[in-house]
């Protein structure tokens, strides 16, 4: 993946509406997984970003389960290697992270790995420590798999969706 001064090229394979289901896990253990519907857009803000605004919703009463807000960019790489990727989100909850990462180019296509380099929490928020990301699009469709790491546990699988791209 080229950069060539241009911060959301590398990352045009995700712009879209996505929308789908996916399933969740409680981090630690907490809880039962459960289904969950998405809508998850990414989209040129009129910047050198793109926005990203992640929405979740109970599959079966469509009541509010999650969601998170934030900027995606890439960074000019260093000495040749892969694109930088900063994903710096908030959430409702009370959790504000900075994700530092890059593209991975591979026989299936690019994907993006992320991973937490600083979790902030109000006072009230989930005890969130870490979270690991990844994104890629296949097939036509987004596909992203999140750990994340809660109070004394380690990172563990949270959320993962297969999502199609829809048009506004």
């Amino acid at each position: 993946m080229t950069y060539a001064g241009d911060p959301i090229g590398p990352l045009s394979f995700l712009i879209g509406t996505w929308m789908g289901e996916g399933v969740g896990a409680v981090p630690g253990g907490g809880g039962a997984d459960y289904p969950y519907a998405e809508v998850l857009r990414i989209e040129p803000d009129g910047s050198s970003v793109l926005a990203y605004h992640s929405q979740l919703a109970s599959v079966e009463d469509g009541s509010w389960l999650h969601a998170e807000a934030g900027w995606l960019r890439a960074q000019e790489p260093e000495d040749g290697g892969p694109v930088t990727v900063e994903l710096v989100i908030a959430r409702p909850t009370g959790v504000t992270e900075v994700l530092i990462g890059h593209i991975v180019d591979g026989p299936a296509g690019s994907h993006v790995e992320l991973a937490s380099d600083v979790v902030a929490r109000t006072p009230t928020a989930p005890a969130i420590t870490a979270d690991k990301r990844m994104y890629a699009v296949r097939g036509g469709k987004l596909l992203y798999a999140i750990d994340l790491a809660a109070g004394e546990s380690g990172l563990a699988p949270h959320l993962a969706a297969a999502l199609d791209r829809h048009s506004d």
